[in-house]
């Protein structure tokens, strides 16, 4: 957790991606273990998230689990995405077809945000990118695969501001790589970056395939991608790009 966060509202959202690895209940020791947690101060805040309908309780078994509130606040999300389709379901099929980890990010300022892994392994998934990990947006496949949704003057106001906060940007080289995934319809590549304050959102030797989906009410670019391997995904890119493919075409007519 980053000096920015407030500690108890990291806690809270800490025990959600918890639940949302595990999908399983579990008793307030096995989550303090698992996040490192006081035990005392672990009880207190699993009381408190019972009280506001998030998480039910089971005295027989001592094991807490999340509440249907916890997807009805936030079922509207999913549905602004796209006019039509589900974007979860979109993950699980894409997962199954190239069996490798499928990964939902999104910009946030100058960056991309990973919010969502979908794996057969859940230790690779865990790996690979964790939610909340970012990598930079014009050295990174996710991000150089989400311009291909802006105009080139946005893309060259965007590398100002990075070059303004002593990142450096190669905008001709990063423009010429934009351009070749705008012509494929996806990106693909090594990435070599790690996450800085946030390891594990990728590791040297890993390859990404990663299609660029537009938002219906705002301009945030989203990349749905499948990584894995560079040997493995390279061995097999013509059937990820075409699962992908088929994928976005089943689900948001893409």
């Amino acid at each position: 957790m980053t000096a920015s966060v407030v500690k108890s509202a990291g806690r809270v959202f800490e025990v959600l991606e918890l639940f949302d690895v595990e999908r399983q209940a579990m008793t307030a020791t096995a989550i303090a273990r698992a996040l490192k947690y006081p035990a005392s101060s672990t009880v207190a805040l699993l009381k408190s998230m019972v009280s506001l309908g998030y998480l039910s309780h089971d005295p027989g078994e001592r094991t807490y689990f999340p509440t249907i509130q916890l997807a009805a606040v936030s079922r509207w999300l999913e549905d602004s995405f796209f006019v039509e389709g589900h974007l979860l379901e979109l993950m699980d099929d894409l997962a199954a077809a190239t069996n490798e980890q499928v990964l939902l990010c999104w910009q946030n300022e100058l960056a991309m945000q990973f919010i969502r892994t979908n794996s057969p392994d859940k230790a690779a998934a865990r790996l690979l990118a964790a939610p909340g990990a970012r990598l930079p947006l014009f050295e990174s496949v996710v991000g150089l695969t989400a311009l291909t949704l802006k105009r080139d003057v946005e893309i060259a106001q965007l590398a100002e501001r990075c070059q303004a906060q002593d990142a450096k940007v190669d905008l001709p080289a990063a423009m010429e790589q934009i351009r070749t995934f705008r012509s494929l319809g996806y990106g693909i590549g090594v990435d070599v970056h790690t996450a800085g304050a946030n390891p594990g959102a990728a590791t040297p030797g890993t390859s990404t395939v990663a299609w660029p989906l537009r938002h219906r009410r705002s301009s945030r670019c989203i990349v749905v991608s499948v990584c894995g391997p560079t040997e493995r995904i390279k061995g097999e890119t013509r059937n990820i790009v075409q699962a992908g493919r088929s994928a976005l075409k089943r689900y948001i007519g893409a």
